[in-house]
């Protein structure tokens, strides 16, 4: 990620990101476990890891904040085997509790890999997207998005990541103080996607470009 004329590299400051079930309302609590991080009405998006490897995802998104400016974030993701996390878009993007107004429209650039304790083999990419709004857990009814993709290297995983986490970044100066951890060759798959909130509150999410390999990063800069 550092090659990537040093606009998308490991984020260094972790907000409004916590790792509680992105697939059901589980209420169960641990130490990794931080609901109260989650807003109880907002608008969230949960990364939902269904591989056997950890997955990777590197989003770069753009969308409307509260007072109307344009603003880019940037989340890095870790996501342990059948584990999943949350990210609230709305404490994000400055609504706070409340969910995000109809036709809030998302546009994501990401790029994915596989990581392990041990670096080697092969390995099958299969994650969900998954938004909601109006409850702290999503319902049955949320529909999740599934991207899949065979085979991907497995590279080892940075030592400082033992639990599914996202570093995320909204300002110039929180990107500012990012340190890489990865590098481009560990994260090559590139993919494009539309997060939607409807009127309902619920959230369509889209594959406008899918996987492929060594994508560019000329569309960036």
């Amino acid at each position: 990620m550092k090659n990537k004329v040093g606009l998308l590299a490991i984020l260094a400051v972790v907000i409004v990101v916590v790792a509680v079930s992105g697939c059901s309302d589980n209420t169960s609590s641990s130490s990794n476990n931080n609901a109260s991080a989650i807003s109880e009405k907002g608008t969230k998006l949960a990364i939902i890891n269904n591989g056997t490897t950890w997955a990777h995802v590197e989003m770069v998104a753009n969308a409307t904040h509260k007072n109307g400016t344009n603003m880019t974030f940037w989340a890095d993701t870790f996501i342990k085997p059948n584990g999943n996390l949350t990210m609230d878009l709305s404490q994000v993007l400055g609504y706070n509790n409340e969910p995000l107004p109809a036709g809030t429209t998302i546009r994501v650039q990401s790029w994915k890999g596989l990581f392990n304790t041990q670096a080697g083999g092969e390995g099958t990419l299969n994650i969900g997207f998954q938004g909601w709004s109006n409850t702290r857990y999503p319902t049955s009814s949320a529909q999740v998005t599934n991207v899949t993709f065979n085979p991907l290297t497995i590279f080892a995983l940075p030592a400082n990541v033992t639990d599914s986490v996202a570093f995320m970044a909204t300002t110039p100066e929180e990107l500012a103080k990012i340190q890489s951890i990865d590098t481009t060759e560990q994260e090559p798959l590139y993919e494009e996607e539309v997060i939607v909130v409807n009127a309902d509150g619920s959230v369509t999410i889209t594959v406008t470009r899918p996987p492929e390999l060594c994508r560019a990063i000329a569309s960036l800069v």
